[in-house]
């Protein structure tokens, strides 16, 4: 279980990790179309799911952290409880309470690009904590 433990904290470290490229990648190819392709951007473009290079980020951005970060962040919090790490079950649910927050942040972003700062630096928290809990596996060994 501590095995387990260790590697789904890894894993959600480097989920984090994969969030910062697909963003990245997404944006850069937004930019890309409309600066080399004279593409353009509003709400009729958005409701139609325009076709650039990088609008696959958009899509892994969304699916990985409302789906599977979240999965992964309760599965470590319930792995936790049987893994017998000293304090991992605190580091897991505080890594499930930043990806709650993180989820939040990502939803409500569209309301105000000061959430949109925000969900940027959680996600720093939430790759760092990962990092932490999958840290705690071996001091224990």
């Amino acid at each position: 279980m501590k095995t387990t433990y260790k590697v789904i904290a890894y894993i959600i470290a480097a989920e984090v990790a994969i969030q910062a490229a697909m963003i990245g990648f997404a944006v850069a190819g937004l930019f890309n179309w409309i600066d080399k392709d004279g593409g353009y951007i509003d709400k009729a473009v958005i409701d139609s799911e325009p076709d650039f290079t990088g609008v696959l980020g958009f899509m892994v951005h969304g699916i990985n952290g409302m789906i599977l970060i979240p999965v992964l962040a309760l599965v470590l919090l319930i792995i936790s409880f049987f893994a017998k790490i000293p304090c991992g079950t605190k580091w897991a649910g505080w890594l499930l309470a930043s990806v709650v927050i993180q989820v939040a942040l990502g939803i409500f972003g569209s309301e105000s690009p000061y959430l949109g700062l925000l969900h940027g630096l959680n996600a720093l928290v939430v790759f760092s904590v990962a990092i932490m809990a999958g840290k705690r596996v071996g001091k224990t060994t």
